[in-house]
């Protein structure tokens, strides 16, 4: 197969090496994602509003710093300084939650997880940018799942450590929150120590040469002809996707541990056990994954991983058995993972010349639809049902496909990358 034989000349040499670094960064994900949610509304008894309001505010903070630092990675010659930047800042912000933990501070807890996703932009715009210039066109997916996988792993060690020393300090110092916490400070560290060894390891000069100065011009081009209206339309519809889609994911993603606890198990270490094999699995297998969708075309892709979306969303509140959510789970983050590769690989091929643009575009109607999607999601959990955030999504879900599609028609014959897929495959618009 092509991937099997040919699967290290699409990607530079130090390209897993760069990789491989995300693990460190990627340690307290869902350990912290958790303990806040499991803190506010267990500890300190937040309203789901509430509890919307402090993710949101993480989002603002990755917002605000979207805005600038796309275009300061297409202008620097040193996007590994940009990536240090983030990851000093992101394990700073590990610090202020942990004593706003202490201290029971919902205040500046709200202001640690702005500081997390302020410099979180600084870091995941930059490297994005680096592995769509580190790696072949035609696997472009593969590669976004390499990164996706490396996340998975940080995610799996970072929570046996954290919620090992969590339940064991809980268990004989129950009292003593410095200590129990103690995992929160510990990643803060890791991704300070991360930033310095992609600093010293990663060559950003080293960039993958898939295409002749040639082939690059004529599919310039190629992309420049025709009706420049016609790229703006298909720009403008792919982002108000992007934008409701994100709205539509955060409905309910922040209340997802939440309607566990409160739902189907309420210990929360069971939970956890529930929870989490869908969240590390699904990021693990992505490179597994990311070598299907490199074969078809983004139609495609979008049209199945959005139906199947909002079918196993369905399933995942119709179940009441905390193994079998498990497994739906697995299921439905891997098929969001799937669309989230589906696009990553569709907007690295937009423009070369302003790909970190394109990718702060994206991070910003990311964020901006996960400001507001948290803070309707805890309305109607308060004020209608806990259920009716992952209703919602089902509908919104299956509404955005048209749009996605009509986008993606638009752009394809601008597209400075072009696909090279098996014409075999069925014939999309």
């Amino acid at each position: 197969m092509f991937f099997k034989s040919k699967q290290s000349a699409l990607i530079t040499h130090d390209f897993t090496s760069m990789i491989q670094i995300v693990i460190l960064n990627s340690v307290g994900f869902y350990f912290l994602e958790f303990l806040i949610q499991y803190f506010t509304s267990q500890q300190l008894s937040a309203s789901g509003l509430q509890i919307g309001l402090i993710y949101s505010i993480l989002v603002i903070g990755h917002m605000l710093s979207s805005t600038f630092v796309g275009w300061i990675t297409d202008k620097t010659k040193s996007k590994t300084k940009l990536i240090l930047i983030g990851s000093f800042g992101r394990g700073f912000s590990y610090f202020i939650i942990y004593f706003s933990i202490i201290y029971s501070n919902l205040a500046l807890i709200a202001i640690g997880m702005f500081t997390l996703g302020f410099f979180a932009g600084f870091f995941w715009i930059p490297f994005d940018t680096l592995i769509a210039e580190k790696s072949h066109k035609n696997a472009r997916s593969y590669a976004y799942g390499k990164r996706d996988s490396a996340i998975g792993i940080g995610i799996f060690v970072g929570s046996v450590i954290g919620f090992t020393l969590f339940g064991i300090l809980n268990y004989l110092t129950p009292n003593n929150w410095y200590f129990v916490y103690i995992g929160v400070p510990i990643f803060g560290c890791a991704n300070i120590v991360a930033g310095v060894q992609f600093l010293r390891k990663v060559d950003e000069n080293i960039k993958y040469k898939e295409e002749s100065t040639e082939e690059y011009k004529f599919n310039q081009k190629k992309a420049s002809k025709g009706s420049h209206s016609y790229f703006y339309i298909g720009l403008f519809f792919l982002l108000i996707a992007l934008l409701f889609s994100n709205i539509n994911g955060s409905l309910a993603k922040p209340f997802l541990n939440v309607y566990l606890l409160e739902k189907i198990e309420n210990n929360p270490i069971l939970a956890v056990f529930g929870f989490l094999p869908g969240y590390i699995i699904s990021l693990v297998i992505a490179p597994k994954i990311g070598k299907y969708i490199d074969k078809i075309k983004p139609t495609i892709g979008i049209t199945i991983s959005s139906l199947l979306g909002a079918l196993f969303t369905w399933l995942l509140i119709s179940t009441s058995n905390l193994w079998i959510f498990s497994i739906l789970l697995i299921i439905d983050y891997t098929i969001v993972n799937s669309a989230n590769l589906v696009l990553n690989n569709f907007l690295s091929r937009i423009s070369l010349k302003h790909r970190g643009k394109v990718m702060s575009l994206n991070s910003m109607c990311k964020n901006l639809g996960n400001i507001t999607g948290p803070i309707i999601g805890g309305l109607v959990w308060d004020y209608i049902s806990i259920t009716a955030p992952f209703i919602i999504s089902i509908f919104v879900e299956l509404l955005l496909i048209p749009i996605y599609l009509v986008g993606i028609f638009y752009l394809k014959p601008h597209l400075t990358e072009q696909y090279e897929v098996s014409e075999s495959l069925i014939e999309t618009v």
